[in-house]
C-alpha cells in the first residue's frame, strides 16, 4: 500500500529526541505531520486537525497517554487509531492501553520499519 499524502499523523511524546526520530522517520513518506510534546497539546491539535493516525507515549507529565485515550474516547470516539509507542513494556500496562483502545502497542527502542507498517495497516483498516 502506498501512504497517502493526505493522511494526518500526529506524534505525541515528551522526550525531544523520540519525537524528531519519529519526524525523521515519516517526513519524507507523504504523511502530514503534527507533534505535540504532551497530552493536553495533543488532545487540541486531534480536535482540531482530525489525524488519521495517532502515535502517543505512555509517560509524560501532566497528562499521560492513557488518561489521553480516555479523553480522546469522549471527545472524538474511538474512530481514529492510535498506536502507543512506549518504553513501558510489561503485560499490564500493554493491556491497559488496549483496553482504553489503543489500536496498536510498539516497545521502545522502536524499529522504524515497524513504526511505518503499524501506520500502513493502521490506514488500510479505515474508510477514506
Amino acid at each position: 500500500m502506498i501512504e497517502s499524502v493526505n493522511a494526518t499523523v500526529l506524534l505525541v511524546d515528551d522526550n525531544a529526541q523520540n519525537l524528531k526520530v519519529l519526524y525523521e522517520t515519516l517526513k519524507d513518506r507523504g504523511y502530514h505531520l503534527l507533534i505535540a510534546n504532551d497530552g493536553e497539546k495533543a488532545l487540541t491539535l486531534a480536535n482540531r486537525h482530525n489525524p488519521e493516525v495517532i502515535l502517543l507515549d505512555i509517560m509524560m507529565p501532566d497528562l499521560d497517554g492513557y488518561e489521553f485515550l480516555d479523553l480522546k474516547n469522549e471527545t472524538l470516539g474511538g474512530e481514529i487509531p492510535v498506536i502507543i509507542v512506549s518504553a513501558k513494556t510489561d503485560t499490564d500496562s500493554i493491556q491497559q492501553a488496549i483496553d482504553k483502545g489503543a489500536y496498536d502497542y510498539i516497545s521502545k527502542p522502536f524499529n522504524t520499519r515497524n513504526i511505518i507498517n503499524k501506520i500502513r495497516t493502521a490506514l488500510g483498516n479505515q474508510d477514506h
